[in-house]
């Protein structure tokens, strides 16, 4: 009688720690859930955002302004300066070999009045 009494009370412990084992998993795994719902649903936020920010986008207006900081409008009128800058300096520029045969150089310096 002892056995079947030491038996039982085995086998109620025994089912207490599965039930609880079963409580602890469930809480854990429902909190771990939970947690994985709360990122995806947030990075959903953010990817909506992105989305919506990326179909606002005007493509005419972005094609503008990209066409607008290739050509600036004071980087023409630089180049043709520097373009001028240069031809006239090189037409002001007269080269001749000396009589002892070395090449010389002669500039001029004109000023620009404008």
């Amino acid at each position: 009688m002892d056995a079947t009494r030491t038996t039982r009370q085995l086998e109620e412990t025994i089912d207490e720690f599965e039930k609880q084992k079963i409580r602890d998993i469930k809480k854990i795994f429902g909190e771990f859930v939970t947690v994985e719902m709360m990122f995806h649903a947030k990075a959903l936020e953010v990817y909506t955002l992105a989305y919506q920010s990326i179909q606002s986008v005007d493509e005419e207006e972005d094609l503008e302004v990209s066409r607008s900081s290739l050509h600036p409008p004071y980087y023409q009128s630089r180049l043709d300066t520097v373009r001028a800058n240069s031809k006239t300096s090189l037409d002001r520029t007269g080269s001749f070999l000396s009589t002892s045969g070395t090449l010389q150089v002669l500039t001029l310096s004109l000023s620009n009045t404008k």
